[in-house]
């Protein structure tokens, strides 16, 4: 045992108001009656010379449950103090969540020899001893518990590691034994496939505080498929609060159905996907309320491959989605959720750096079911969050079909006039042009909708300008800031583009007129704030200095 201890014996008694008989591991006697704790350094075997330290811990821990197996009650054990120091561990040490593993200064569990497909530590229930009329009495602390003493975990090697830190959970229903209120403070874990493994049989309730979960390969949490892919009795409000999940392809990977996560005040920073639903994953929620997200290579949500009745809820938190590993993609607006999964969002700041590339571009895929969002806010860069947030019909041109004449379009008028009022709106000539249908666009494994585009062929002079307005007004709310983009292509000059908002009242009377205007060769987005008494607004998009054949695929507003 390679240790330096920070604490006395005397003082570990000071400290407990307990009193301990120590002898050989082998003579130590317990009476439950006085004593809260045994030391870890009490179950060393004597005169081996080995610096392998698994025995003293099996040893210890078997005591322990020898106890509760032979009383059949799990209230009143004590707990096994663990001085400072450093541990070498070479197999796996199994325990349970009635069996608390206490520091009393900084603890390593250095399992860096351990095979590698070996897991670190166990943590199931798999025994017959009855509930009591105290209901798992011995359950509700934690079973890993830093307080006295971060408890570090070192693996094998993120690299080569193929087992997890910790598991919990029974791997057969038949224990009446359940892995119930079981949790860890102040844990750091590092250098496994995965930090975190549940496995679904009869574990729910468990909770995680002020611990690390950072630099493992694969996972920081890992919800393993139960049963035929299902849960038994498990998932029920698995909590984590002031945990950090860092530096692996995926934070949390659920694989198994009815599972429901809360994180409070977490961080999860540098991750392929935050939140990624396997195709196990049948129905279940995940709520992450005041938590920091940073370092996205992934999406933040991905459940592309899983059921449908499955929730994600984001509250009063902050997402600044730059890059992992991708160090030559700049952090821009991209699709950050997809899929199946319900989500709802309020109050969430989106931090972006630099321009989208693809104004329109929406942080939400187009096939995810939107419950809510709610007080976006944005930092530097504005982003469509989501297409339900557009306001001007047929913003993709996708109401007519393909081989409608421009001058034929239900929602759209070609001019190079100014907007008329709704009451009395214009009908000038218009260009040559047709909506034409395109390929379909397939992205994050998920295909969207086949597109459409609005094609026109411009005139040959540059300085001939031509416009593009809603023909019916879309509504509006005074004090609202307003957006507008457009995303288009031609095969000749690229010329400047000038947005135009002109707001009315009700029944058609003009207010005010908003212009933006870009310089040449970008294609930008503008804003503007509604005015009071404004119920309305038109939107003309003006093309000036662009020739050749133009295709427009989306001229978009939406409130930001």
């Amino acid at each position: 045992m390679k240790r330096r201890s920070v604490m006395g014996l005397s003082a570990g008694v000071a400290m407990l108001g307990a009193t301990a008989v120590s002898r050989g591991w082998g003579e130590s006697t317990v009476d439950r009656s006085q004593n809260g704790f045994l030391w870890l350094s009490d179950f060393a075997a004597k005169g081996t010379g080995t610096s392998d330290d698994t025995g003293t811990f099996q040893r210890a821990i078997d005591y322990v449950r020898d106890i509760a197996l032979r009383t059949r009650d799990t209230s009143c054990l004590p707990s096994l103090l663990i001085p400072a120091g450093r541990y070498v561990l070479t197999r796996t040490i199994d325990t349970a969540p009635w069996i608390k593993l206490c520091s009393a200064g900084g603890v390593l569990l250095d399992f860096s020899q351990l095979p590698a497909g070996w897991n670190g530590l166990t943590c199931r229930n798999e025994t017959t001893l009855p509930a009591t009329s105290l209901r798992f009495p011995g359950d509700r602390s934690p079973f890993l518990d830093g307080t006295g003493g971060t408890i570090s975990i070192l693996g094998p090697g993120r690299e080569k590691a193929e087992g997890w830190a910790i598991v919990m959970g029974n791997r057969q229903a038949g224990f009446s034994g359940a892995v119930r209120d079981a949790s860890g403070h102040n844990v750091v874990v590092t250098g496994w496939r995965g930090a975190l493994r549940i496995d679904p049989i009869n574990t729910y309730l468990t909770a995680w505080f002020s611990s690390r979960f950072e630099q493992n390969r694969e996972n920081s949490i890992y919800v393993a498929p139960g049963g035929a892919g299902r849960s038994v009795n498990s998932g029920e409000r698995m909590s984590f609060v002031d945990c950090t999940f860092a530096g692996s392809e995926r934070a949390l990977e659920i694989d198994s159905d009815s599972m429901d996560f809360v994180f409070d005040a977490c961080s999860f920073d540098f991750n392929g996907d935050v939140v990624h639903f396997g195709r196990e994953a049948r129905y279940g929620t995940v709520a992450l309320s005041h938590c920091h997200i940073e370092g996205i290579d992934g999406l933040l949500v991905n459940a592309t491959a899983c059921g449908d009745r499955l929730r994600t809820v984001l509250r009063d938190s902050i997402v600044l989605p730059r890059h992992w590993k991708r160090k030559d993609l700049v952090n821009a607006p991209r699709q950050l959720i997809a899929g199946g999964a319900k989500f709802s969002a309020s109050g969430v700041e989106w931090r972006f750096e630099a321009p989208q590339r693809g104004t329109l571009t929406t942080l939400i895929g187009d096939e995810v079911p939107v419950e809510s969002l709610h007080n976006m806010s944005f930092q530097k860069v504005r982003a469509l969050p989501w297409r339900g947030h557009v306001v001007n019909p047929d913003s993709v041109f996708a109401l007519d079909s393909a081989g409608t004449p421009v001058g034929k379009l239900t929602h759209w008028s070609a001019s190079s006039a100014a907007p008329a009022a709704p009451a009395a709106p214009a009908a000038p000539a218009a260009p040559a042009g047709e909506i034409v249908a395109m390929n379909a666009v397939v992205g994050n494994g998920v295909a969207a909708r086949s597109p459409q585009a609005l094609r026109l062929m411009l005139a040959d002079r540059s300085d001939v300008p031509f416009s593009l307005s809603t023909r019916t007004p879309f509504p509006v709310r005074p004090g609202e800031t307003v957006m507008a983009a457009c995303s288009a292509v031609t095969t000749g000059t690229i010329g400047s583009m000038t947005f135009s908002f002109q707001f009315y009242a009700a029944a058609g009377v003009p207010l005010s007129l908003s212009e933006a205007q870009s310089v040449t060769n970008e294609l930008p987005a503008a804003q503007a704030t509604v005015p009071s008494g404004a119920a309305q607004a038109i939107l003309k998009a003006t093309f000036t200095g662009w020739t050749g054949k133009l295709e427009i695929n989306e001229l978009a507003v939406w409130r930001s």
